[in-house]
């Protein structure tokens, strides 16, 4: 059964599968319980054996950094998560047939999924970054994750990885919101993905604020953090990665050319990449022309 789910979930252009039990997460994984507390493993799914734990290479998801781009975070590039939810689905799909409960569990609604960040730790892919995200020497923090919660007995255990963050700063030092005012919490109210996924058209972020290009999602604390500095100059050379050919996107993502989109050209060729939520198309100009204020 193992190595049906690793040949389909390669098949699928996952590159890193563990099978972990589905006991609590403890402190050692997840820090704050509190923070998690309804969402651990035998909370979504009682009789639950097994988490599978996925993770998918996306550091080749970017588009021209030039000043004159607009930027958005590879993530929004990958795919959102549906990049990590549909390879799963021939997989659940598989433990299904064999009469086992599968249940898959992404990373894009906190209230019905358990922390995709603390399995990642237990089963071995990493540590928590000061920046909040899952950061390991092979990929760096480029990793989108999903599981799979299965009451399959097919578990393992792996040697927790230790934090190689030591005395680094730098996403937090270059968070232009101040958002990791402390090491490994986000403040997600004042992220600025948040500040520029605001609705409300008279919000004004361009006091003090550097955008660095971007005008949707915002990878800034991962640009500088030096686990990654190996995958900005050469990502590496992933199945999935492969798929991406950002000399197709990088002319939609002229400034230039996002100023003049009206709303159907952004319908177009834009709203496409936002899978899960689209930015309303006012708050996308409202970006864009801040954007071009800072040029």
């Amino acid at each position: 059964m193992k190595s049906n789910i690793i040949n389909l979930a390669k098949e699928n252009h996952i590159d890193e599968i563990r099978f972990i039990d589905a006991e609590n997460l403890t402190e050692d994984h997840i820090g704050d319980l509190q923070k998690f507390q309804g969402r651990q493993p035998l909370d979504i799914m009682p009789d639950a054996k097994t988490v599978i734990v996925f993770s998918t290479y996306i550091g080749r998801f970017v588009t021209d950094t030039s000043h004159q781009y607009g930027r958005t975070s590879r993530l929004v590039l990958s795919g959102y998560y549906a990049n990590i939810v549909k390879p799963l689905k021939p997989i659940k799909e598989y433990l299904e047939s064999l009469d086992h409960k599968a249940m898959i569990i992404d990373g894009e609604s906190d209230d019905a999924s358990i922390p995709l960040k603390g399995t990642a730790v237990k089963a071995g892919l990493g540590w928590i970054g000061k920046n909040s995200l899952l950061i390991n020497d092979k990929y760096g923090s480029f990793q989108a994750l999903g599981a799979i919660l299965t009451d399959a007995d097919i578990s393992e255990t792996y040697p927790i990885m230790k934090n190689k963050c030591g005395e680094c700063f730098k996403c937090s030092d270059a968070c232009p919101s101040n958002a990791i005012r402390t090491p490994h919490i986000l403040d997600r109210p004042n992220c600025l993905s948040n500040f520029l996924e605001d609705d409300n058209p008279e919000t004004d972020i361009s006091d003090g604020v550097d955008l660095n290009g971007y005008f949707f999602e915002c990878d800034i604390c991962q640009n500088v953090c030096p686990w990654n500095q190996q995958h900005i100059k050469c990502p590496l050379d992933t199945p999935y990665g492969r798929l991406f050919d950002s000399n197709k996107l990088d002319p939609v993502m002229e400034l230039d050319h996002l100023r003049d989109m009206d709303e159907d050209d952004y319908e177009r060729e834009i709203a496409p990449l936002m899978i899960g939520y689209k930015l309303p198309y006012k708050t996308f100009k409202r970006n864009i022309e801040i954007l071009l204020r800072g040029e």
